[in-house]
């Protein structure tokens, strides 16, 4: 097992990727991190994943984390430019570290969101399934207390105009984002469509996409229930789509389940993610710690 770090150059600036190779002919995750959150910050699930014989590539996104510059107001883009672009990029950049490899995108929340739109417009021969943790729409109709969301996502759109970048480090949600990838995502919360102003319709698209995919809810989550995750998988209407809702026993190791605490936290569902990735890329499930 190796560990190396590269970096791509982009429009956005410098890209930064580590690549986590866990031997010849392992498949690879492609970690695509949720909204205001840095790769590195999802190294104990990589790792556990690892150990299970699947190969981790994990980047940053523009502005994030170890990419440089760092976000600012001159920074500004949408849901098209990681979708295009930057994943395109991220995914020619691990054919090249690891090739001849099956990829899997594996995206965490806003991370569901970009693998989707990219594969609503793509096709890559080695992407050959996909796994949602935590992605949802955050369309507001189907939300408890849909008024209120719907008034607090229109807020981030109107905050992030004026201000030109959303201070999400300062508000308390989403860290610092560009103006455009907030305000369409306010658009996502309001219409409950992901078809950002002046692009391509990603919906007709995604329901295209013919992949095996796992998309998983996480117990406690907030951000992203069971009837919003569903609302999204929907999307896949041509896909293979398999539904988990991830919980721990009681007395399991580890955080209890929300959001974010698998990044942090992995037991257990290490193990489902990392079976299903090796189901369906045709390897055999590894037993954690061991890699033949």
């Amino acid at each position: 097992m190796t560990t190396t770090s590269t970096a791509i150059d982009l429009s956005y600036g410098r890209t930064a990727i580590t690549v986590r190779d866990a031997g010849p002919g392992t498949p690879v995750a492609v970690i695509l991190p949720a909204m205001g959150v840095a790769a590195g910050y999802y190294s104990p699930f990589a790792e556990a994943l690892l150990a299970r014989g699947v190969s981790v590539v994990s980047p940053d996104y523009p502005g994030h984390g170890e990419s440089t510059p760092a976000l600012s107001r001159s920074v500004n883009y949408g849901y098209h430019a990681l979708a295009d672009e930057w994943l395109t990029g991220v995914l020619d950049a691990t054919g090249a570290q690891l090739p001849g490899r099956p990829v899997v995108l594996l995206g965490h929340s806003l991370g569901g969101h970009v693998a989707l739109a990219h594969l609503s417009g793509h096709r890559h021969a080695s992407v050959t399934a996909l796994v949602t943790v935590g992605s949802a729409s955050p369309y507001w109709r189907i939300y408890d207390r849909p008024g209120s969301l719907l008034l607090k996502t229109q807020f981030v759109a109107l905050v992030s105009t004026i201000w030109r970048l959303w201070p999400g480090h300062a508000l308390g949600f989403g860290g610092r984002q560009p103006r455009r990838l907030m305000r369409e995502w306010a658009g996502f919360a309001r219409t409950g469509r992901l078809r950002p102003r002046g692009q391509e319709d990603y919906e007709s698209g995604m329901a295209a996409v013919d992949l095996p995919a796992l998309a998983i809810d996480l117990a406690n989550d907030e951000l992203a229930p069971p009837r919003a995750v569903d609302h999204f998988a929907g999307k896949l209407a041509g896909a293979r789509v398999e539904r988990l809702h991830f919980d721990k026993p009681a007395g399991a190791p580890g955080r209890a389940v929300d959001h974010f605490s698998f990044a942090r936290s992995p037991e257990l569902i290490d193990e489902v993610v990392s079976s299903w990735i090796l189901e369906h890329t045709g390897e055999a499930p590894q037993p954690s710690g061991t890699i033949d």
